[in-house]
C-alpha cells in the first residue's frame, strides 16, 4: 500500500528538528514492502498547498500524521501546536479520502482529546512500528482494529489504551530512512542531525513523560548499529554534526563507552553532544566522549536547592551537581544546567540558592524555565490534584503549569532579572537569548551544534555583573 507521512512540527526554536520518530516508522513500513512518503512541513512555505500537491501526486491509500508535541511547555508565553495539526487533517480531507491515522510522543499523553480534535480516523499509542503495520493490514483486509493493542478510535474499549508492556526491542527495529528528508535543510538551520542510542526511561522524576511514551526499561540500540547509523549520516548525507536525543545518554556507562569506542576505532571525526545525569558525568566517561568527538553535554539539573531535589524525585543531589560540573571544566568540555524553577516545595530560599549555585558554577549555559506543564498520568498531576490545582481527569489540550504558590507572585520577574544580570542564560518562556534573529544569524555563519555551546566564548571575555544583594 501506498502511505504518506505527514511531520507538521514547525516549531523552529531552539532548533528546528528533523522528525526522526517518522523516519524510524518509514523504515519498519519499508520492510514490510509498503511504498512510503514523508512530507515534512517544517520549512515549508504555503503549506496546504504543498500539502494537497503531494497528496493528490503521491495518492496514499492511508495517511499518518505524527503529533511530536502538543505545546512548548513553555510559561508564560504558552504555544499550542494542535490548532495547526487539525488544519493539517482538514486539508487531506479536502482531497484526499484515505483514512488518517494520527500518532507520535504527544498523541500517547492525550489520544482521546487529540483524536477528538483534530478529528482523525485511527489513533496509535506508544511505538508505531509494529502497530502502524497491523494496523493498514487491518484496513487492507476489512477487518476490524479493536484487538490490536495501542490502535484507538473513537468507539474503541479502554484496554487498548494500556499499552506499557507492549515496547519494542530497540535494536531490532529497521534503520530510519533519512533520505526521506530533506538532511540539508536541517544542517543548514538546525545546525545538527539527531540519533537515538535508546528507549526507555527508568527515572522517577515527577512531571516527566518518557516513561509513559517509552516504557521504564531501558531498552539499547547496539554500538555497532548506532556508529553505523552516524557513519551513513556522515558519508552519505554529510550531515557530520549529532545530537543525541535520549533521555540521559552517560546511562548506563558501559554502553556509552561502547559506543565512544566504536566512534573512536572507526576514526570518524563528527561532533556531537547530548543530555547527561550528573551522576554518571565521571572524569573517565566525560574524558572519552570528548575523544570521541563530543562538544558539549546538557544536565536535567532542575534544581540546586537539595529539598526540591527530593521533591522532585531526581536521582542526585547538589553535590553531584557541583562534581560533573568541575569534571567538565576540568576537562574543557562545554556544560550547560537546565533548570526548573517553582516545583512542589519550592521557596526564595530554594530559588536564590539555585541561581547563586548557577551563579558560582560558571557553567557555559543555563536554560530556566518557569513553572512545569502539568501531564495526566504523571505524579505531578496527582500532587496537583491534592493541592486542588486541578483535577486528573480535568487536564485537557489546554496547557496548566504547576508553580508552588511560595514563589508564583515574583518567579518570573525575578528570572528576567536574573537573566539581565548574567549573559549565559537563556529563558524560552520569555524569549531571552532564544529568538529566531539570533538563531538566524548564527547559523548564517555556519555555526553548528547547540546554539548554547557557543556562549563559552563571550564567558571566556569576562565573568557578567553580579548583583549580590538580590541573590542571597
Amino acid at each position: 500500500m501506498k502511505i504518506l507521512l505527514i511531520s507538521a512540527n514547525k516549531e523552529m526554536l531552539p532548533d528546528p528538528v528533523a522528525p526522526l520518530g517518522l523516519a524510524y516508522l518509514a523504515g519498519a513500513l519499508t520492510d514490510k514492502q509498503h511504498e512510503v512518503a514523508i512530507v515534512d512541513l517544517c520549512f515549508v512555505q504555503g503549506d496546504k498547498k504543498a500539502l494537497t500537491d503531494r497528496i493528490v501526486s503521491f495518492m496514499p491509500d492511508i495517511i499518518g500524521i505524527s503529533v511530536r508535541n502538543i505545546d512548548n511547555v513553555s510559561f508564560p508565553n504558552s504555544i499550542s501546536y494542535l490548532p495547526f495539526y487539525k488544519d493539517v487533517v482538514s486539508w487531506c480531507r479536502e482531497c484526499s479520502g484515505a483514512p488518517i491515522v494520527a500518532g507520535g510522543a504527544g498523541f500517547t499523553l492525550m489520544p482521546d482529546y487529540i483524536l477528538t480534535y483534530i478529528d482523525a480516523d485511527y489513533g496509535i499509542i506508544g511505538e508505531g512500528e509494529e502497530r502502524l503495520p497491523e494496523l493498514i493490514a487491518a484496513i487492507a483486509d476489512g477487518r476490524q482494529c479493536i484487538d490490536i493493542l495501542g490502535v484507538i478510535t473513537r468507539q474503541s474499549s479502554v484496554k487498548n489504551r494500556k499499552v506499557s508492556s507492549a515496547f519494542l526491542d530497540f535494536d531490532s527495529i529497521p534503520f530510519p530512512r533519512r533520505d526521506l528528508l530533506d538532511n540539508s535543510a536541517y544542517m543548514r538551520c538546525g545546525g545538527m542531525g539527531n540519533i537515538q542510542t535508546k528507549r526507555g526511561c527508568n527515572g522517577r522524576c515527577i512531571y516527566c513523560t518518557y516513561p509513559l511514551i517509552e516504557g521504564r526499561a531501558v531498552r539499547l540500540r547496539s554500538s555497532k548499529k548506532v556508529v553505523a547509523e552516524i557513519e551513513y549520516m556522515k558519508k552519505e548525507l554529510g550531515i557530520d554534526t549529532f545530537f543525541i536525543v535520549d533521555t540521559v545518554f552517560n546511562y548506563p556507562p558501559k554502553h556509552v563507552q561502547e559506543i565512544c569506542q566504536e566512534l573512536i576505532k572507526r576514526n570518524l571525526t563528527v561532533k556531537w553532544s547530548c543530555y547527561c545525569s550528573p551522576v554518571f558525568a565521571t572524569k573517565e566517561l566525560i574524558s572519552l566522549m570528548k575523544e570521541s568527538g563530543c562538544t558539549g553535554v546538557e544536565f536535567g539539573t532542575d534544581s540546586c536547592a537539595d529539598v526540591v531535589l527530593k521533591s522532585l524525585r531526581k536521582d542526585f543531589a547538589l553535590k553531584d551537581i557541583i562534581k560533573a560540573s568541575q569534571v567538565c571544566r576540568n576537562l574543557d568540555m562545554a556544560f550547560c544546567h537546565s533548570i526548573l524553577l517553582g516545583a512542589p516545595g519550592e521557596t526564595m530560599h530554594t530559588v536564590s540558592e539555585t541561581l547563586r549555585v548557577m551563579h558560582d558554577i560558571d557553567q557555559t549555559a543555563v536554560i530556566i524555565m518557569t513553572g512545569i506543564r502539568i501531564f495526566p498520568g504523571t505524579e505531578l498531576a496527582r500532587i496537583a490534584e491534592m493541592e486542588g490545582i486541578i483535577l486528573e481527569q480535568e487536564i485537557s489540550l489546554s496547557p496548566v503549569f504547576y508553580m508552588s504558590s511560595a514563589v508564583k507572585s515574583f518567579i518570573v520577574e525575578l528570572v528576567k532579572e536574573y537573566a539581565q544580570n548574567h549573559s549565559n542564560c537563556i529563558v524560552p518562556g520569555q524569549n531571552i537569548m532564544c529568538d529566531y534573529t539570533i538563531q538566524k544569524r548564527l547559523r548564517h555563519y555556519g555555526i553548528r551544534g547547540p546554539l548554547w555551546e557557543h556562549m563559552k566564548f563571550s564567558r571566556h571575555k569576562g565573568a557578567p555583573h553580579r548583583n549580590e544583594d538580590f541573590y542571597y
